[in-house]
């Protein structure tokens, strides 16, 4: 048997077969000493019938009175009767021939006792001979009794020793199967109190501690993957220091450029007239195109130090297309086309929270989206203004009765508010996992690929807004995130 559960049921069976075996005897035993009981109960019952008999034999010869010999004549009929009653008791306790002459030895008594003339030596001889026989009978009833309890006494301390190697036994057994194999699962556990995620080797082959090992290195491999995952989450934030830091070194040498540049535009007219016009105009061309580069470069540096910063306390009202623009300039170099991401939204729609935040949505829903997608993928952004009635979007709704949509957080109570719905054309989300999109650590990638907390973070950024979050997935690919956030209007 390959299983603890089956070792120890067939540990109890054997103990409750031990005491159960331990009952029966006892029960045996028991009988055999009410046996032995009844036997000196019926041995006593003849020896004081037959001293009885010998006392009034006794007194007719000491007063030759008619009352004693008919009384001895009696107990002696009664010792004929109780010699026939319990003949199978008798017969247990005499040889073969004993009983059938102690039958003729009471016939001959009697026999005496009815005569006309009593012969006293022989009544008294016959008297004496049946006395020695009852007290033979007694003093053999006491013996058997004496062995029987004997008997009784090592059945009752072998059968308690025979019970108590079966519990050692199956105490050994409990031992060998579950004390042992986790000693030495605790054996292993040690190195990972010194962080050595080692694999636990297999302890025993019962199925209860095969699968708890396979559970524990499964654990283990979950371990080592978020250690990676933290060690490169603490990477990325020592990169975003280091961006921070380059960000500021490079804000000087930029703006010298840029001002070195927008410097030699205004002095290109005092060039020397010798430099021919195509010439003149293609370093105009130049140096504007420097200028232009310079100060794209310092907008990138500019958005880097913002998303590196610490988010504010106070959140003032900001544009939403330029939390957008941001984002899309941090994400540019991962874009497989310039018109992978297009988005339609008002230019006056604002949201009170704080831009860095608000960037780190927006990016990691279009990274979501790429990933899943791959280069073909088409994003589109929407946001319009709104209100607390406007939530959730009919397409939710629909998509909550089909199990094809996850709705998180709920709108808060205000007049003035923005939905933004970011689609994409990627190969969806089953219907299985949509309830899991925004659980920590969930992802569909490959291990190594992804940490499964992108959503999860989104999630949280926007239910800390008081806002809400909604994921819809169409039958034939393609998903939905709609955002509902507070503080949204017109400049």
């Amino acid at each position: 048997m390959t299983s603890i559960r089956g070792k120890i049921i067939l540990i109890y069976l054997a103990l409750a077969l031990g005491v159960g075996a331990f009952v029966l005897f006892a029960s045996y035993n028991l009988r055999y000493l009410e046996q032995r009981v009844n036997e000196g109960v019926a041995i006593a019952a003849f020896q004081e019938t037959a001293q009885e008999m010998r006392r009034h034999e006794k007194n007719f010869f000491l007063y030759r009175a008619q009352a004693d010999l008919d009384a001895a004549r009696n107990l002696a009929a009664e010792l004929e009767r109780l010699l026939v009653k319990d003949q199978t008791i008798l017969a247990e306790l005499t040889r073969n021939d004993e009983l059938p002459m102690l039958a003729r030895t009471l016939a001959l008594y009697r026999a005496q006792l009815t005569s006309a003339t009593v012969n006293d030596d022989v009544l008294r001889a016959t008297g004496h001979a049946i006395l020695t026989q009852s007290e033979n009978l007694g003093n053999r009833e006491r013996a058997s009794l004496v062995a029987g309890a004997r008997q009784s006494r090592h059945f009752l301390l072998g059968s308690v020793a025979v019970l108590v190697l079966l519990a050692l036994a199956g105490g050994q057994v409990l031992y060998r199967v579950v004390g042992r194999p986790l000693q030495q699962l605790e054996e292993q556990l040690a190195p990972l109190a010194q962080g050595h995620f080692r694999a636990f080797s297999m302890v025993s082959k019962d199925r209860e501690m095969v699968s708890f090992t396979l559970a524990l290195n499964r654990m283990l491999g979950e371990l080592e993957l978020r250690r990676r995952q933290v060690l490169q989450s603490e990477k990325l934030a020592s990169l975003g220091t280091l961006a921070s830091g380059v960000a500021h070194e490079l804000n000087n040498p930029l703006g010298n450029i840029s001002g070195a540049a927008q410097i030699a535009l205004e002095e290109i007219e005092t060039l020397p007239l010798s430099l021919p016009p195509a010439a003149r105009a293609e370093l105009r061309a130049w140096l504007t195109q420097i200028d232009e580069e310079t100060e794209r470069a310092r907008r990138i540096v500019h958005t880097l130090l913002d998303y590196s910063r610490r988010p504010s306390q106070s959140n003032p009202p900001t544009p939403l297309r330029e939390v957008l623009e941001k984002s899309l300039l941090l994400l540019r170099p991962r874009l497989p086309k310039a018109d992978t991401v297009s988005f339609t939204l008002a230019p006056e729609l604002l949201l009170c929270m704080d831009p860095q935040r608000m960037q780190q949505v927006f990016i990691n829903l279009i990274q979501n989206a790429l990933a899943a997608g791959g280069d073909s993928v088409r994003i589109r952004i929407e946001a319009t203004a709104a209100s607390a009635q406007d939530w959730p979007p009919v397409e939710v709704t629909h998509a909550l009765e089909t199990g094809t949509a996850q709705v998180l957080g709920a709108p808060a109570e205000t007049t003035r508010a923005v939905l933004i719905r970011i689609h994409d054309d990627g190969p969806g989300i089953p219907a299985e996992r949509i309830g899991q999109v925004f659980d920590p650590f969930f992802t569909t990638r490959a291990p190594g690929e992804g940490t499964g907390l992108g959503l999860y973070i989104v999630a949280e950024i926007v239910r800390e807004q008081n806002g809400a979050i909604a994921v819809v997935s169409a039958p034939g690919g393609g998903v939905c995130f709609s955002l509902w956030l507070p503080c949204g209007g017109e400049k």
